[in-house]
């Protein structure tokens, strides 16, 4: 893949910068700002003000001199265009203006009847703006005693007619406080309306809806996205980080488009999956894995999205707003709306990113040098030799090794492999509409290479939507969407070992090339591991993403209080994952190797929906039906093609051994009847129901359909007479409900399966592949859940609360069978978990004189536990290190369990002398008492699930100087640093050794109770062990951006309407007691295996510099 030089992206961004230096002289007359103050002036006294300030001529015929009214007017710094309109609103002439001259003309007859109207009829006029500047098209303007009212321009100009003077009135708009102002006639007003902080007052997007957060009576996060959160990550939902308690995003590793788990309220399944339901636009997508060999590692499904189209994103966190979504929402629900078109509004916008990263703390993770790592080595080798008296050249007798090469050379594996990544992002939108139509088109292109060498993206976006009204009571619309993203590939965890684990495990002592050229090869004398850099240079992998997401929609309003909405929608991805192995590469076999694999799913979905709103006195009645119907088809095949005769010839057809072949072919369908009921009396007292049906084809007739309901309720207790007019906003809330799940299961679950093949002496046959279970049924989860939403200080403080329990049973489960069965499990329904914990959000308003301050701050507490299992007493281990057990979390550990060393040879009971241990050796904690250290001695132990996560957002704003500060934490967590018990830890190894067992490894007695002896050829020293789990609690500067907004008037002069710069820096500092890089790297994100630290690449450092432009 090519990527631009970095250089050429700066000199584009210091080219503009100088365009705004140089041509803000170069106005046009008709933006230049001019300020009046002037009462019962003669017009063409007034002109020569004008003249003054400008460059304007005029051109005013004398005759008219004697008509002209005269002139009371006060403008503070408006521009020309904006000025003569109320200069010649109440005169008996016309004007035009042209390059620089006004020239007074005669009016025809019928303008002039309008003017002598208009002396009678007299205005208030003004522009009403954001704190921004931006204009506010749309906003009512209303006499305050109810006489009339208009509704600002699209350059947020009004003109409302009144005989007053002053004239009080009140202006609202949607999302910013209400203002209530004396205008003056003849006096045209900037009036600035602030953005409103009391966040109940908000809209939220709810399933099916949009909802007033007044009312909402459900948990329910929401993060709208904007310039201040944007940050260089390739999923979108990773902008999600430390933003809603509750909400916590885990990372694969740091390679780029990693996979990530969204957990919201923890850990809900066993394997029935916890990834939340993802609904773009209103529609459920599919969110398979874009990685299909795993060569690497899990690939994010989102990754694909762009960001900057992105307008909102609400999390459904509790059962009452998420089982509208039913058999899908047992973990939550993510909704993700786009951005849309807004009438009167018409925007350009630009924006262009450019940077680097780079691998965080590299120097970290200390390891041994030459001489230190020999000298380890004999000493293990010395004390295998003396314990059991070997001399040179009886079999067992370990080898010491001298320094093997001139010099005793110091190789710096990962210095190798790692480079500095750039990035480049540009995103152009265009949008806008009328009371008619209204759209929005979007395109974007990433180019970005990794920190380690070869890995690299490349992501082009396209996203249109268009709505448009043929009438009152007829509306079409149509969203498209198109995504490519072409992912250069690393080796991961999935291939047993990260290309980082492949580097820094290297004896340092040796060397990746041979002095005459070639590699070296792993698993030799002059090289333990597989070479690094022979597995970077001599492969060429990638996966390439297709992906289309398009709705077209058409509603009809009918019977006053009636909508009628239907929809279809398809989420079409094609992923084409390539690898390729040439015949010096360690997977190529000698002879060259290439795995192609495709798959294509297609997930078509057919809605249709009524709405009914009415309001009777003080009763306000919402009603919503609907019924879904979803089917998702998938094909799939992979052919593995071995023995190339060249390399230029990467063709599938040109090998000469078909190692391995496959291909499927599935679908699933799901049908879904659903309604919903909100009800709110005098917006004080409210309620909300919902019921859905789905039947799912994954399971039998018998069992197909399953039932969730949910009911809400809220008490606006502000709003009771006791509380006062001027009363701080008290919202409390309840609700109750069912949701399901079906995921992580199989498509034909409760059907018995066969597969084919070369099953027995190169003969096709048939075998059955699988039982099925006709009694599987839907795992299911009931949750209820209090809280409060409370503001102070005139809404400058705002609080949110909610406790919550949620107990999941039926859990879905491949249930151990005997193995005389032919098969060694069957997926049934078997024990029961909870869930519970507490959310709280504080956000606040803090002015500072002439400094803002904005901070939003949450912490969450969740602990999940199983309840039952098939037998309540002994664990069932899953995996080296893990283990399900009633009582425990899913997440715990299964290790041994460390006490101290062994100070002495008498220490050592007989049994475990017998085996080899003596003085210097690891004390095992024996469980069962016998002397004996197996894994009946193994406890379930330790939590990779944390006590407590959050984050701490604050923006402070001076002028046009905006600065965010964002920290994420997470408090009790541990993690298992693996990278330690596979060799690192081990000084008996030829791995790599990390430098504080080398200089702290025991040598006698008292010397340490920590770091055992070296020692080569036992392993008894490096069982998967409370040894190496650590706490990964920490807290990290997530995001520190800081930006200009340049002024209005200056921006304006280049004709634009908005124009900013920033610089961020991600991933700046991290604080952890952890040893290891990155305590968020997950070797597995599955919640049973998470919490594993396999040298995964750690997150990097990233720096941004960026220009946002609206035209």
């Amino acid at each position: 893949m090519k990527f631009l030089k970095i250089k050429k992206l700066n000199f584009l961004l210091f080219a503009g910068m100088g365009f705004l230096s140089f041509h803000l002289p170069a106005r046009a007359e008709s933006v230049q700002k001019i300020s009046l103050d002037v009462r019962n002036e003669k017009l063409v006294d007034v002109f020569k003000q004008i003249k003054k300030q400008s460059n304007v001529s005029y051109l005013f015929d004398g005759k008219f001199s004697p008509q002209a009214n005269a002139i009371t007017l006060k403008a503070n710094g408006m521009e020309l265009k904006e000025l003569l309109p109320l200069i010649f609103h109440n005169q008996p002439f016309d004007y035009s203006y042209d390059k620089g001259v006004i020239v007074v003309k005669e009016k025809k007859i019928a303008e002039k009847a309008t003017a002598a109207s208009a002396r009678v009829q007299q205005f208030v006029s003004g522009f009403v703006v954001s704190e921004t500047g931006e204009p506010l098209p749309g906003a009512t303007v209303q006499a305050v005693d109810g006489s009339r009212s208009v509704q600002t321009d699209a350059k947020g100009y009004f003109n409302l007619p009144t005989t007053a003077d002053p004239l009080s009135v009140r202006i609202s708009f949607t999302g910013y406080e209400t203002k209530t102002i004396n205008l003056k006639q003849q006096e045209a007003p900037r009036i600035i309306l602030n953005a409103r902080q009391n966040v109940l007052d908000e809209t939220v997007v709810v399933g099916y809806g949009v909802q007033k957060k007044a009312l909402v009576t459900s948990a329910v996060g929401s993060l709208k996205i904007d310039d201040s959160n944007m940050r260089q990550v390739a999923s979108p939902t990773r902008l999600l980080e430390g933003r809603i308690a509750g909400v916590n995003v885990s990372l694969g590793s740091g390679n780029l488009a990693s996979g990530e788990r969204i957990s919201i309220r923890g850990t809900s399944s066993i394997s029935a999956g916890n990834n939340p339901l993802y609904v773009v636009d209103g529609v459920p997508i599919n969110t398979s894995d874009m990685s299909l060999f795993s060569f690497g590692e899990n690939y994010s499904p989102l990754a694909a999205f762009n960001h900057a189209d992105i307008e909102s994103i609400e999390i459904l966190k509790d059962a009452a707003s998420a089982a509208i979504y039913g058999s899908r929402a047992s973990n939550g629900v993510v909704l993700i709306t786009t951005k849309s078109g807004k009438a009167g509004r018409n925007d350009v916008r630009l924006n262009i990113t450019t940077g680097f990263s780079e691998f965080a703390n590299p120097n970290k993770i200390k390891v041994s040098n030459s001489e230190q790592y020999i000298s380890s080595y004999n000493a293990g080798a010395d004390n295998y030799n003396n314990q059991y008296g070997l001399v040179v050249g009886q079999a067992d007798y370990k080898v010491r090794i001298s320094n093997p090469y001139e010099g005793l050379p110091d190789t710096d594996w990962l210095g190798l492999i790692v480079q500095k990544g750039y990035f480049q992002n540009y995103d152009a939108s265009f949008s806008g509409g009328n009371t008619k139509t209204n759209y929005y088109f979007g395109l974007g292109l990433t180019d970005q290479a990794g920190v380690i060498k070869n890995n690299a993206i490349r992501k082009y976006n396209l996203n249109s939507k268009i709505s448009h009204k043929f009438s009152d009571w007829l509306e079409i619309g149509a969203n498209n969407m198109g995504n490519f993203i072409k992912n250069n590939q690393v080796p991961g965890a999935n291939l047993g070992s990260t290309i980082i684990a492949r580097a820094i495990e290297q004896r340092p002592f040796d060397r990746p090339f041979k002095p005459n050229g070639g590699y070296y090869v792993g698993g030799t004398d002059e090289l333990t591991r597989h070479n690094p850099l022979q597995i970077l240079n001599e492969q060429d992998a990638y996966v390439d993403n297709y992906r289309y997401l398009g709705t077209y929609y058409g509603q009809a309003n009918f019977l006053d209080h009636f909508s009628f909405r239907t929809s279809f929608s398809a989420d079409i991805g094609y992923t084409y994952d390539y690898t390729y192995y040439n015949d010096k590469h360690p997977y190529g076999t000698g002879v060259g190797r290439l795995v192609d694999y495709n798959r294509l799913i297609q997930n078509l979905v057919f809605d249709n929906v009524i709405n009914y709103n009415n309001k009777f006195g003080d009763l306000t009645v919402s009603a919503m039906l609907g019924h879904s119907f979803q089917k998702q088809m998938s094909r799939s095949s992979m052919i593995d093609g071995r023995g190339f005769p060249t390399p230029s010839m990467q063709v599938i057809s040109v090998a000469s051994d078909i190692f391995d072949a496959s291909g499927s072919i599935g679908e699933y369908a799901l049908e879904s009847y659903f309604g919903r009921g909100t009800f709110s009396y005098q917006d004080k007292y409210l309620m909300t129901a919902t019921l859905r049906a789905d039947g799912s084809s994954k399971f039998h007739r018998d069992n197909r359909w399953g039932y969730f309901p949910s009911i809400s309720f809220g008490w606006n207790v502000s709003r009771e007479e006791f509380m006062g007019e001027n009363s701080n906003d008290l919202k409390i809330r309840a609700s109750y409900g069912i949701t399901g799940n079906q995921e992580g299961i199989g498509q034909y679950a409760y059907q018995a399966l066969m597969s084919g093949g070369q099953n027995y002496g190169n003969i096709s046959g048939i075998s059955v592949s699988s039982f099925g279970n006709k009694d599987l049924r839907w795992e299911k989860a009931n949750q209820y859940d209090a809280g409060f939403d409370v503001s102070f200080f005139k809404k400058r403080l705002n609080i949110s609360f909610d406790a919550y329990y949620k107990k999941t049973f039926d859990l879905l489960y491949s249930m151990p069978i005997h193995a005389t069965t032919g098969m060694t499990s069957i997926v049934s329904n078997i024990g029961t978990m909870e869930n519970k914990g507490l959310e709280l959000s504080i956000n606040t308003n803090v002015p500072l004189g002439p400094v803002s301050w904005k901070s939003d701050f949450n912490i969450a507490h969740n602990r999940n536990k199983i309840l039952s299992l098939l037998d309540d007493e002994l664990p069932i281990a899953i995996g080296d290190n893990r283990a399900l057990q009633v009582g425990k979390s899913i997440g715990a550990f299964y290790l041994f369990d460390s006490d101290g060393l062994y100070q002495y040879d008498g220490e050592v009971p007989q049994e475990q002398f017998d085996l080899g241990y003596r003085a210097g050796d690891v004390r095992w904690r024996d469980v069962d008492g016998n002397n004996i250290i197996n894994d009946n001695d193994r406890l379930v132990i330790g939590d990779s699930n944390p006590k407590f996560t959050g984050g701490w957002n604050n923006s402070f704003s001076y002028k046009g100087f905006q600065l965010d500060v964002m920290f994420t934490f997470m408090y009790g967590t541990d993690v298992y640093a693996q990278w330690k018990s596979t060799g690192m830890a081990n000084l008996g190894s030829n791995y790599a050794k990390d430098l504080s067992y080398v200089e702290n490894a025991w040598t006698g007695p008292g010397s340490t109770n920590v770091y055992p002896r070296a020692l080569i050829g036992l392993g008894h020293n490096t069982k998967n062990s409370t040894r190496f789990l650590e706490d990964g609690s920490f807290i990290r500067l997530r995001a520190l951006t800081f930006g200009y907004n340049f002024d209005r008037a200056l921006v304006e002069r280049i004709k634009l309407k908005g124009l900013r710069v920033f610089a961020t820096a991600d991933n700046l500092l991290l604080f952890t007691k952890y040893s290891g890089w990155d305590p968020e790297v997950n070797n597995n994100l599955d919640p049973r295996y998470y919490g594993v630290d396999l040298f995964g690449v750690p997150q990097p450092k990233t720096f941004s510099f960026g220009l946002n432009v609206n035209l």
